[in-house]
């Protein structure tokens, strides 16, 4: 038996195919997208921040797994790796390394030990991987990435 989903008392079906609807299952997790990104300028580029899982607090997802998916066909030319922050612009420890993080496609992988602990990893940083891009070039860069902690 399948289940049938309804939006108010009405079932839901594709029109073009006539086939029932899947339920969208939320992301487990803790996600890191275009949709919650904090953009800074540095210099010539800028850096990628996300709150932590922790936020304001540190985290340490040493041994974590994440998930990575980076839908970008190049590869910036100064890549750094993805680091635990204390602030937006104070990267420390690498979270992820810098072979890890420039993968095209999807990829999985554990995070590393956060070993500054304190406040690192209130922030995840990725420090000026879009250097000499515009605003509009590093958002459309971090729009084809997605990280996600699994079981933060």
């Amino acid at each position: 038996m399948s289940t049938i989903y309804t939006l108010n008392g009405k079932v839901l079906k594709n029109a073009a195919n006539d086939k029932w609807l899947a339920k969208k299952e939320a992301p487990a997790g803790f996600v890191m997208d275009a949709s919650n990104a904090i953009y800074t300028q540095v210099g010539t580029g800028y850096y990628i921040a996300w709150q932590g899982p922790a936020y304001p607090d540190g985290y340490n997802g040493n041994g974590k797994q994440y998930i990575l998916v980076n839908n970008n066909t190049d590869v910036p030319t100064y890549p750094n790796p993805f680091m635990y922050g204390s602030s937006v612009t104070s990267p420390g420890p690498d979270a992820i390394s810098r072979t890890d993080i420039y993968v095209q496609g999807t990829s999985t992988g554990t995070l590393e030990d956060n070993m500054a602990g304190g406040s690192y990893g209130s922030y995840f940083v990725w420090p000026a991987p879009l250097q000499n891009m515009t605003l509009e070039q590093a958002q459309a860069y971090i729009a084809n990435v997605t990280i996600t902690i699994v079981d933060p």
